[in-house]
């Protein structure tokens, strides 16, 4: 009973930080809670299960070619694995995108879509994998130091990987090429699969290498995290001058004061104005002011996608309706504002 809530909560503790972190990333356009928890489910559920079924079936034609031998973990580990569970998780993506086009709609929503996955994923794979079975079988020091290893200096591995894709979907997303809507998830989905191989190939190796190969595992994967960040805060700075280009038309058309229009365009500002609404007016006027920032961002967005892109087919008549609901959400925040 020891081992399986010391697993449980070694687990779910970190992600729910981790979790947490990824709502704060995504400062302007907050993706809908319930879709961000699907993308979760698919990660710790359909997905691990899929890499299961495939693995061993993968693992048992390798065995039956090189035999019981380093070279054939090194090819499970390595190969097999990493191009199993990559397309498991990517499987998710590419339904984000086909069937939530309007939420899906740049590089860091393909981050932060990607990141939970991976969480979900990771949550499923720690447990049951490694935790249950090494604390059952080796106690509690040890299952502790491989708690600390996969969730705290290894933490973000699954959702970092899968981010990879999903940035790069993200990115595709928003080009007028269709070949490179095309190529660009191809090619992160394969950054993902390399990296997911280099890491485990360097774990699998740790002896044979003195551990250096856990060394540049560490590089690769803190490295590659602080790009995925730096990226990501990046693209919100390109999201505050998409609000400031998408809503200053608003502005000459009355339907927003420079008051409101200088407070949309800083994430900061926004959630000063919501505590200062909650103070004065409850839960009710917090939810109200985020529904009208909600609004005219999702307004500004679809202007930046149809000033990209042109009309793909209900755009314009998408950009009216949020015109309509933005006037409406305005009028119940107004007080507050």
């Amino acid at each position: 009973m020891l081992s399986v809530l010391v697993a449980l909560l070694g687990a779910l503790i970190p992600t729910i930080f981790y979790v947490l972190f990824l709502w704060w990333l995504d400062r302007y356009e907050k993706e809908p809670v319930w879709l961000l928890a699907l993308a979760f489910a698919w990660g710790a559920v359909p997905a691990a299960f899929l890499s299961i079924v495939a693995e061993v079936a993968f693992d048992a034609s390798i065995t039956l070619v090189a035999g019981e031998s380093l070279l054939a973990d090194l090819a499970s580990v390595s190969v097999s694995a990493p191009l199993v569970e990559e397309s498991a998780k990517g499987v998710a993506l590419i339904a984000l995108v086909l069937l939530f086009r309007r939420e899906f709609d740049n590089v860091l929503d393909g981050i932060i879509y990607g990141a939970m996955i991976g969480f979900g994923f990771a949550l499923t794979e720690n447990v049951f994998a490694y935790f249950l079975p090494i604390l059952s079988s080796e106690g509690l020091g040890a299952g502790l130091t491989n708690i600390f290893m996969r969730t705290v200096v290894f933490g973000f591995n699954h959702a970092f990987w899968t981010a990879t894709t999903g940035a790069a979907m993200g990115y595709a997303r928003l080009s007028p090429q269709p070949l490179r809507r095309l190529l660009l998830p191809i090619a992160g989905w394969a950054a993902a699969v390399f990296l997911h191989g280099v890491h485990n190939a360097g774990a699998s190796l740790v002896q044979q290498t003195l551990c250096l190969s856990l060394g540049i595992s560490l590089l690769i994967h803190w490295g590659g995290l602080a790009l995925l960040v730096a990226v990501a805060v990046l693209v919100g700075r390109r999201e505050s001058q998409w609000i400031e280009r998408g809503l200053a038309e608003e502005v000459r058309r009355g339907a927003l004061t420079a008051h409101e229009f200088d407070l949309l365009r800083s994430a900061t500002h926004r959630q000063q104005v919501r505590w200062q609404a909650l103070g004065k007016g409850g839960r009710a006027a917090y939810r109200a002011v985020g529904a009208y920032f909600e609004h005219a961002t999702e307004l500004a967005f679809a202007r930046h996608q149809l000033h990209l892109m042109g009309d793909q087919g209900g755009d314009l008549d998408e950009i009216e309706r949020l015109r309509g609901v933005l006037v409406e959400s305005r009028a119940e925040a107004l007080p507050w504002l």
